[in-house]
């Protein structure tokens, strides 16, 4: 009786580790399908060959030395850039006041209204990219800068507001009516109280723009024309060619600006709650 009821403890314990072994299996699965691609690409970028290849050949920065001194690659980062920095404060005004509707606000439609601000998210990009075409054609609109900003604000606006909402459902409700019985205008109060409350859920919005647009390309084939393209458009044009290794080079090197930006603003505002 002894020794059963010494090993049945020690069999429960281990049947519990297998159990939660076996649990981690699909996260590392998952992990794996979603990384390994990634350590593909940015391995394959420091290749010394003139081919696309993994394993490398033998390991050189050629190709960042070539990225970085291509006046093609360049110009295409600062006009993906220029777009972004305009985009991202109207998406962040919008988003704002979108999202602070959405998550806080008690008014007939809301759930209406959420679902229009969010339709963008559930549509194709190719049909979004259709439908923004004809719609800029008409204006003749379509290869311009302003074109491709309208193109960028329809497509980022949904996912600003979608974690601005988030933050503002966490709001306390008594904090705003505090300022108001205190003699604080609606405004004033949505200023200097509200939006400094919504700060994380804000960043976050700015971020989630900022990268979608550095990297949306579906609408930007469309809308783009043949004039100045962005860094994915190049990307895409350069790979229907050959895939060298500056393509893998260019992705890596936004890869990485976005990993230490969402690094340094999870350090900051603690971001990755809302993401």
């Amino acid at each position: 009786m002894a020794d059963r009821r010494t090993a049945t403890p020690h069999a429960a314990g281990r049947g519990t580790r297998a159990r939660r072994a076996l649990s981690l299996v699909p996260v590392v699965l998952v992990c794996a399908f979603l990384l390994l691609p990634l350590a593909v690409v940015a391995l394959s970028s420091f290749n010394e060959g003139n081919n696309f290849r993994f394993p490398p050949s033998g390991l050189s920065l050629r190709w960042y030395a070539e990225v970085l001194g291509s006046t093609q690659w360049l110009d295409s980062l600062a006009y993906s850039l220029r777009v972004a920095l305009l985009v991202v404060p109207v998406v962040v005004v919008l988003g704002t006041l979108g999202g602070y509707a959405m998550g806080a606000g008690t008014f007939p439609g809301r759930r209406a209204l959420g679902l229009l601000f969010l339709s963008p998210m559930a549509v194709p990009g190719v049909m979004i990219g259709l439908a923004l075409l004809y719609q800029l054609q008409g204006a003749g609109m379509v290869g311009s800068a302003e074109g491709l900003w309208l193109a960028h604000l329809v497509v980022t606006f949904p996912f600003c507001v979608r974690v601005v909402a988030v933050s503002a459902a966490a709001l306390d409700p008594r904090l705003p009516r505090a300022a108001r019985s205190l003699g604080a205008s609606s405004v004033r109060t949505f200023l200097t109280i509200t939006v400094p409350l919504l700060r994380p859920g804000i960043v976050a919005g700015a971020f989630l723009a900022a990268v979608i647009s550095l990297g949306e390309v579906a609408v930007s084939v469309l809308v783009a024309g043949a004039g100045e393209s962005t860094v994915p458009v190049r990307i895409y044009s350069a790979v229907q060619v050959q895939l060298e290794p500056s393509v893998a080079a260019v992705s890596t090197i936004l890869l990485l600006v976005s990993v230490v930006t969402i690094a340094v603003l999870d350090r900051t505002v603690h971001v990755s709650r809302f993401l």
